[in-house]
């Protein structure tokens, strides 16, 4: 399945770099990423109109994308610069440009508009949506670390798992869901626009602190001690919103210890996610902790992995005619409406 008209981040910032080109397989197709001298994003499909070579295993020549097997030149808005076999003022063919996908940067991400038309005229997109909310990179008060894992599983059965509450107890028994009450309920749920939201009181695991902190209490004592008397230490508040296309946000707070998960679920192919998360903490900001939290993070997504992977049949069933969903169930619900109108309306195949 396919969402149509629609901005989808396929791509950390952090991953595009000047010096060298980014392969990116998005929606079953293959892209090629890099930034021009300006420091601007480029993505054009990873194949040269000369004889088809993959530009993505070419290099960067003063800002543009040069082709490995003849050298031919592009620029980001898929023009032909130059072609080192043509005779010197030759006129450029025609043909030699490729199609540009419109590309902006927000968020730490880099998003790609998927239009219906490729064809159409990209002049007036839409804004991008507005994820958050969301720490500053250069936000002293918080720790941010980023990393990605590939789901052997299709990419809207894995935006459900984002936004699903009551597996935790049992996915999650091993980690945080350990503290969590058989019965999640909603607090507040909306669906407004292509956005989804809900929230549930959540039960603190009291060890997450403590694990994160052990061995380096004696050096940040401050920054990790809890008082007896630390109201956050009981019950929570966790936050989880969708953006379409492919956004998800979790944010767990209890007071000072606040911990934010926002991830992009990017559709590789029709059976292969690759969820690319951008992780923030309110507290024990050493670099000395990343170790710990990264291992966390890691081991809350193989956790939904495990189960997100055995999901049948790999398209979540739009109609209701297979599952079985029940009124915690409600982000699921609202997505899958939503999804159904986007199909009505001819923007989801």
């Amino acid at each position: 399945m396919q969402l149509l008209d629609a901005w989808y981040v396929v791509a950390l910032s952090s991953a595009v770099v000047a010096d060298r080109p980014t392969a990116v397989q998005f929606h079953g197709q293959n892209f090629v990423l890099w930034r021009d001298t300006d420091g601007q994003v480029g993505v054009l499909p990873d194949r040269c109109p000369h004889k088809g070579a993959s530009l993505s295993s070419g290099s960067i020549r003063n800002g543009q994308i040069s082709c490995g097997y003849h050298g031919w030149c592009f620029g980001r808005h898929g023009q032909c610069s130059s072609i080192p076999a043509q005779h010197t003022g030759e006129p450029m063919p025609h043909r030699a440009q490729t199609r540009a996908i419109p590309a902006r940067e927000a968020y730490g991400f880099v998003w790609i508009w998927w239009a219906r038309d490729p064809l159409a005229s990209l002049e007036n997109l839409p804004p991008l949506p507005e994820v958050g909310p969301l720490p500053e990179d250069a936000d002293p008060t918080w720790r941010h670390l980023e990393g990605e894992v590939v789901w052997q599983a299709n990419w809207l059965r894995v935006l459900e798992a984002f936004m699903d509450l009551t597996h935790a107890p049992f996915v999650h028994s091993g980690s945080f869901g350990a503290m969590a009450a058989d019965q999640l309920m909603p607090e507040e749920h909306w669906v407004r626009g292509d956005s989804l939201y809900e929230r549930v009181l959540a039960p603190r695991d009291r060890h997450y602190r403590a694990d994160q902190g052990r061995g380096l209490r004696a050096w940040f004592n401050s920054d990790a001690k809890e008082s007896p008397d630390d109201t956050s230490a009981g019950a929570g508040v966790q936050h989880i919103q969708l953006w379409l296309a492919n956004v998800s946000l979790v944010r767990v707070v209890f007071g000072d210890f606040q911990i934010s998960l926002c991830t992009a679920h990017v559709p590789m192919a029709d059976g292969q996610t690759r969820n690319l998360w951008r992780h923030f903490r309110s507290f024990l900001r050493t670099p000395l902790a990343d170790g710990n939290a990264r291992g966390r993070v890691d081991r809350f997504m193989a956790e939904d992995q495990r189960v997100v992977e055995t999901l049948t049949p790999l398209h979540p069933d739009l109609e209701g005619r297979g599952d079985l969903l029940l009124a915690s169930d409600a982000m699921t619900l609202g997505l899958r409406k939503l999804l159904r109108e986007k199909r009505s309306a001819g923007l989801l195949l």
